[in-house]
């Protein structure tokens, strides 16, 4: 078979000022030519340029999906982080949406593509040389592909993998995070309730509570099985699939001194206060239960947190946080704690509205025992399946959103 190469000439400017020249594709019928962006102070192509590359790009309401050599991508605008076959993958800068155009940063041409493929491109001397048999593969049906196989064959994928419209009636996906599990039961309280069956039983009578509403509802765990911190947003990420319409709630039980009592929602970003560092160092010790713990080291945390803070979905997971803090507040017989913001291991990296609900003290005696109550237990999944239902009614303008362009 007859092999094409493509140059791309990708050199990064000394400084702002400098001169960036084009992206230039040769190979595929006639050359094309990709001026550069600096909209945002670093060099990036917009998206439809994989078009030339043999991708296929399809829009998203929140970025695009990609199938590029057969492998599935998913972006996000005003994000670093982007998914290769449902694994999450970083970049130094975030990907961006300009007059109605998303753009990739350079790196991804320039660094990522030939890691991704290393059989297939060759970055040298700011050329990316491309290898391909008579033209790189555009499959007909994007569902189909090796990417979104190999996760259907993967015993977390998520049972369907396919975009669907977003906006009124868009179909709504709900990740329940059950916290601890396993041999870490989490926090014991006074009466020998451990906060791993709470939270499980608690997000059982959710996912029914939501499926009767038509959710889709995937649960990190349904069993009492201990899933990696790191693992749950990945999971995540997996059963969204791309589709925008959808969010991730983590349960917990708090514990301090036996007094204490109440319950507060948290959102991810950095701790403002003592108590909430504690909050989030209790929760984020499962680690030690784990045989090998990922993103394990503060320093990689305190990075991503510190990409998150202008996040896409940043102000919307605040806001998730304050519609089911009002919701609880409405059955729950504690002190009203309000929403409030910590480095939580479980949120991280999750493309997504995301927060974690302490619902109840259950180092507190009264509360442990009303932990324990299947009658409590209902009213807080019905309460949390109303502050759901309540986020998705007035955030329809999140799935709306269009990112992308075409060429």
């Amino acid at each position: 078979m007859m092999r094409l190469l493509l140059a791309v000439w990708l050199l990064i400017p000394a400084s702002l000022g400098a001169q960036v020249p084009p992206l230039r594709i040769q190979g595929r019928s006639q050359p094309v030519s990709v001026a550069v962006a600096l909209h945002r102070g670093y060099p990036a192509y917009p998206i439809w340029a994989l078009r030339s590359l043999g991708g296929r790009v399809q829009p998203t309401a929140a970025g695009a999906r990609t199938v590029l050599f057969e492998d599935t991508l998913h972006f996000e605008a005003y994000s670093p982080y982007f998914t290769s076959a449902g694994r999450v993958q970083q970049l130094a800068s975030p990907v961006y949406s300009e007059g109605g155009i998303l753009y990739l940063p350079h790196q991804f041409f320039a660094e990522w593509l030939p890691a991704r493929f290393p059989d297939r491109f060759r970055y040298d001397a700011g050329a990316l040389q491309l290898l391909e048999q008579t033209s790189p593969p555009v499959p007909s049906d994007t569902t189909g592909s090796r990417g979104d196989a190999e996760a259907r064959r993967s015993p977390s994928a998520p049972s369907r993998l396919r975009v669907t419209a977003s906006g009124p009636g868009a179909e709504r996906v709900v990740i329940l995070d059950p916290g601890h599990g396993g041999r870490d039961p989490g926090k014991i309280g006074p009466n020998g309730v451990a906060e791993k069956k709470i939270t499980l039983a608690v997000a059982m009578r959710l996912a029914t509570a939501l499926r009767e509403r038509a959710y889709e509802v995937h649960l990190t765990r349904t069993t009492d099985t201990l899933i990696p911190l790191a693992e749950r947003p990945r999971l995540a990420n997996r059963w969204k699939a791309g589709r925008p319409a959808t969010l991730l709630l983590s349960l917990h039980a708090n514990a301090a001194r036996h007094r204490a009592e109440g319950f507060e929602t948290y959102f991810l970003s950095e701790a403002r206060t003592e108590d909430e560092r504690r909050v989030a160092e209790m929760e984020n010790a499962a680690v030690a239960f784990e045989e090998k713990a990922e993103n394990d080291g503060a320093p990689e945390l305190e990075l991503i947190l510190k990409n998150l803070r202008n996040d896409y979905y940043l102000r919307a997971s605040n806001d998730l946080a304050e519609v089911l803090q009002h919701r609880l507040d409405a059955v729950h017989p504690g002190p009203n704690r309000g929403v409030k913001q910590a480095g939580f291991r479980v949120l991280v990296g999750a493309f997504m509205p995301a927060a974690l609900v302490e619902i109840a003290f259950i180092s507190n005696p009264r509360e442990a025992q009303l932990l324990s109550s299947v009658e409590f237990q209902k009213k807080l999944a019905q309460a949390l399946a109303a502050a759901i239902e309540q986020f998705f009614s007035t955030h329809e303008h999140l799935w709306a959103a269009d990112g992308t362009g075409g060429s």
